[in-house]
Formats: structure tokens, C-alpha cells, sequence
């Protein structure tokens, strides 16, 4: 995955554009479709890159800790309300492997889907290089799975969004390039009884940084 980010990200920055292609903006009305790959990094060992599992029944306390990469997808629909300002839908899939919940030293599997409503600022969009701000808002479904002997599993949907910073090329009148550095957020809580008959609690969120490179066609 992420040399497959490198090499995307290569081309994006070495691709020179032919002379008719300079200059090109987005157009009020145009509509993009996007297909980008992401790889995330979890703030190991914080409060904010981490959720909590509590069992009511036996008084234990833990973390539980994303793998400390991962490798995921998202799919986005903009329409341009302006050169500025375009608006859209984006399905996000993200696994986050192994790692461990602290404490008790188990595997720990994540997996997050997001389903955003997008705003994209554009700040210059006029220039070949497009910085731009991404927005996104909506829900966040995120489902674990910790090694617990019997197994600690829980599905919840909550709040999600991200904000970052972006950098587009448009390489001629239909394709484009881009990276996005995003900060993730997810919030959620959710109280369930294992196997055990042991009642639990996960919360409160899970939040990340994430680098996403992402091809656009623009009709």
C-alpha cells in the first residue's frame, strides 16, 4: 500500500501537462468521480487514537489500540458550484490489522466505514498546483473484534468526519490527481454482554491522521 502511495504520488508531482492543457480549472456544473487509496496512522499510545473497553462485570479496564498502519479505499461524487467550491457523497473503507488492547495483550481487529457528506475549498484555482480544504461530516460505522477468550466484538454506528489539507493537478480536460492529508474523526459508545453473560462498554472515539492519494474524472 504504501509504495503503491509513493509511486501514485511520484507521477502526480513529475506529470507535465501539454501546453493546451495549462491553465484548466474547474467549471460551475462539473461533476467529479473520484477514487482514491488511504493508509492511516493511529495515535498509539493517546487518548485520542485509542477507545476504551470497560467490563461492568469484573471491574477490568482497557485500551484498545488500531494497528499502527492501515490500508483502506474511498469512493466521492463532487458537483463544482463554482471555480471555488464543490460539494458531494463519499463511501470510505478502512481495516486497521493487528495490534494490541494494553493491559491484556490481545489481538485487536478494526474496521471502519464512513459515509460523509463533502465540502472541497478550493484556495487557488486558478494555478496548476490546486491547494484546497476537504470537509466532511456524516456517519461512522466501526466494527472490532479483541481476542478476549470469548471474543469482545461490538458494531456501532456514530458521528465521522475529517478535515485537512489538499493538493490537486489537473492533467487534462477528464483526469486529475490529488493528495489529501486528513485528520479523522469518529465518535461512538456502545454497551453489549458477551459470551460470558459479562456486561461491557466501548467508547469514546477514534481518531487518526491519514494520507490519501486520488483520481478524479471530471465530465
Amino acid at each position: 500500500m504504501k509504495q503503491l502511495i509513493v509511486f501514485l504520488i511520484s507521477i502526480f508531482l513529475c506529470w507535465e501537462p501539454a501546453a493546451a492543457a495549462e491553465g484548466l480549472m474547474h467549471r460551475p456544473g462539473e461533476w467529479n468521480i473520484g477514487v482514491g487509496l488511504k493508509t492511516s496512522t493511529p495515535g498509539l499510545g493517546t487518548d485520542w487514537g485509542e477507545f476504551n473497553v470497560l467490563n461492568y462485570t469484573t471491574g477490568v479496564e482497557h485500551d484498545a489500540k488500531p494497528g499502527i498502519t492501515s490500508g483502506g479505499f474511498d469512493i466521492q461524487i463532487l458537483y463544482f458550484l463554482t471555480e471555488w467550491l464543490a460539494g458531494g457523497l463519499s463511501f470510505g473503507d478502512e481495516y486497521f490489522d493487528y495490534d494490541v488492547a494494553s493491559g491484556v495483550n490481545m489481538d485487536v481487529d478494526t474496521r471502519v466505514n464512513n459515509f460523509l457528506v463533502l465540502v472541497r475549498i478550493f484556495l487557488n484555482p486558478s494555478q496548476k498546483y490546486k491547494w484546497y480544504i476537504p470537509l466532511a461530516v456524516g456517519l461512522g460505522h466501526v466494527m472490532t473484534g479483541i481476542d478476549m477468550q470469548p471474543e469482545e466484538s461490538f458494531h456501532y454506528t456514530g458521528f465521522s468526519g475529517h478535515i485537512g489539507l489538499g493538493l490537486e493537478r489537473l492533467l487534462n480536460k477528464h483526469w486529475s490527481l490529488a493528495a489529501e492529508l486528513r485528520y479523522n474523526h469518529n465518535q461512538f459508545h456502545n454497551t453489549q454482554t458477551n459470551a460470558r453473560g459479562e456486561n461491557y462498554r466501548v467508547y469514546p472515539k477514534l481518531n487518526y491522521f491519514s494520507l490519501s492519494v486520488r483520481t478524479d474524472y471530471r465530465f
